[in-house]
């Protein structure tokens, strides 16, 4: 009581302050973190895959149509209606010519199962196949084509309503005329093998590698006859000399 009277009375010093607790110590401000900005390039790709995603896979509509023109050829399918036949032709274009070429002529093709229609890798790589495939395949043209013929033919023969024309492209017919110029060409090579004639050099007329062909051999003289009209026998034609009896 008496020092706390002194301190008052400026008698004695005052008191050291006491160091601030620690628990009262406000934590220091963690450093903003500044906002991360994206990249415009980058942001421009997400755009333009999403809008990818979002549009609609035009390969797949063409894997359908492509189903559509085969299943007319199947009697046991679904048939579909001169309109949506009519469609798909159109939309498909040579395509849809050279799938009806190849089964007029007896061959089948890879339909794309409907499951796989949603995959774009998947109905891009079967468009590209089938694409090539109707600019290189001659041979299935020409069998489809001749195989048209022959329906048609009957069909005139039988009063039936005539097929409906294959529309070739001008690439397709120039590369069946090369195949047909080719296979001519090879089948009178062989034509000649057979038969020893053309296709050999040096003016052999024989099979090639063979000996020139002998000359016919003359035909024997006849007998000479005398000034008196007899016959004498040729010199080295008289019979050989038996033995005596």
């Amino acid at each position: 009581m008496l020092k706390t009277l002194l301190r008052f009375a400026g008698f004695t010093p005052a008191p050291a302050p006491r160091p601030p607790s620690r628990r009262r110590v406000a934590p220091a401000a963690a450093p903003a973190v500044a906002p991360v900005v994206p990249d415009a390039e980058a942001r421009a790709r997400r755009n333009r895959e999403t809008a990818e995603r979002l549009r609609p896979d035009p390969n797949a509509k063409f894997a359908t149509d492509v189903a559509t023109v085969a299943r007319t050829f199947d009697p046991h399918s679904t048939q579909p209606t001169a309109e949506e036949l009519h469609l798909a032709l159109c939309r498909v274009g040579e395509v849809g010519a050279y799938v009806r070429a190849v089964y007029l002529g007896g061959g089948r093709l890879a339909v794309l199962p409907a499951s796989q229609r949603d995959d774009r890798v998947r109905t891009k790589a079967y468009r590209e196949q089938l694409e090539a495939r109707a600019r290189t395949d001659f041979a299935g043209w020409a069998t489809g084509l001749a195989a048209l013929d022959r329906a048609k033919a009957a069909a005139a023969r039988f009063g039936d309503p005539d097929p409906v024309d294959i529309i070739v492209p001008a690439p397709v017919e120039a590369g069946i005329a090369a195949m047909a110029a080719e296979k001519a060409r090879r089948l009178n090579e062989q034509a000649a093998r057979r038969t020893g004639g053309g296709g050999t050099t040096g003016g052999s007329a024989g099979p090639t590698g063979s000996a020139p062909a002998a000359p016919p051999a003359l035909p024997p003289a006849g007998p000479r006859r005398s000034e008196e009209g007899s016959e004498e026998t040729p010199e080295g034609s008289e019979p050989p000399a038996g033995p005596k009896r």
